[in-house]
């Protein structure tokens, strides 16, 4: 029986992804060129009670110096099947799991890593099993566990949602016990002439507590001008420059290491008339005073095809974050993406 749902689904699929190139020139002590192309394709198939969705990522760097065999590169990032109908569905395999409100920041999403330079883009899939309960026309629940080679390694995370006087809210707890990790937190996302939204977090582990908050707004201007800003705060970070271990970005560890920031946006609403979308974003560093700035300009030229031209822009003092993270002043980067 499950063979010939699967065959059906697949018969019955629509198939999607895209392709681009995205080259940055560096500069600093000397001037360089690195990039990659990447593929991304995707299956979907869904019935009213059933579906299935597959994806492959493929990148390919322009230095192929150490490059042996494409395949090595070839990544499967979701493969996951679904039962049930849309109030009362699990979700099987690897999958995009997603947590919390915040835009840029989100202390309560554990799965995804924190990319500031381009918080839209693809996000990588997690394994797991993820259920999902309506509790009536403003109320759910969503459960979720990260299966390893046994009870204790596992991550098991639960969160209950609701609507409250037009504001989306949400009370979430995970765990794992062999880390003696638990987190504990919540959302809350609405609109009052502005939009606004919020999140908390706590953190326990073995010998370490701390918590991280975010919250922000955004509003949208006439002319279809959009502007948001977002304040994070990290427990987990320092708030002196002296005290920045920064082997901890280079090892992936961490992805900022000081407590405040601040992030802004001021951009063009997309618009299928309008060929520019000019933007520029700033994320700051509260407590050491560096900042990234990055100036962008879309074009859109066709339906299907996306170029985008900017600059990456690092500003601090010697001893600061963002002058020390990367071995560079700054990047210039031209991308093209083609959907299909």
């Amino acid at each position: 029986m499950i063979d010939i749902i699967f065959i059906l689904l697949v018969s019955q699929a629509d198939i999607s992804g895209y392709v681009e190139t995205r080259p940055y020139f560096f500069w600093g002590d000397s001037v360089f060129l690195t990039g990659y192309n990447r593929g991304w394709l995707e299956l979907k198939a869904d019935g009213s009670d059933y579906g299935i969705q597959a994806a492959v990522d493929l990148f390919v760097p322009y230095d192929t110096t150490d490059y042996s065999n494409i395949f090595e590169d070839l990544v499967i990032e979701r493969l996951a099947l679904w039962l049930g109908p849309e109030n009362m569905r699990i979700i099987a395999g690897k999958q995009h799991l997603y947590w919390g409100v915040g835009r840029v920041f989100r202390p309560l999403d554990i799965f995804n890593e924190t990319n500031f330079f381009e918080p839209g883009y693809e996000k990588p899939g997690y394994n797991a099993l993820l259920g999902y309960v309506s509790l009536g026309n403003l109320s759910s629940l969503r459960g979720v566990v990260g299966p390893k080679n046994n009870f204790e390694n596992s991550l098991y995370g639960l969160r209950i949602g609701s609507n409250i006087v037009k504001n989306d809210v949400g009370i979430s707890v995970f765990h794992r016990p062999s880390a003696e990790l638990t987190i504990f937190g919540g959302e809350l996302a609405g609109e009052f002439v502005l939009g606004y939204w919020c999140e908390y977090s706590h953190v326990t582990e073995d010998t370490f507590d701390y918590s991280k908050f975010s919250i922000g707004v955004d509003y949208s201007l006439p002319l279809r001008i959009y502007i948001m800003t977002e304040f994070f705060f990290d427990g987990s970070g320092v708030s002196d420059p002296d005290d920045y271990d920064f082997t901890k970005i280079f090892s992936a560890e961490r992805v900022t290491l000081a407590q405040h920031y601040l992030y802004s946006t001021l951009s063009t609403i997309p618009n299928p008339f309008a060929v520019l979308q000019p933007s520029i974003n700033t994320l700051i560093n509260l407590d050491d005073r560096s900042f990234i700035i990055i100036p962008q300009l879309g074009l859109s030229l066709f339906e299907n095809t996306e170029i985008f031209a900017g600059v990456n822009y690092f500003i601090g003092s010697s001893e600061t974050e963002f002058r020390n993270v990367v071995p560079y002043d700054g990047a210039v980067y031209v991308w093209m993406k083609v959907y299909f």
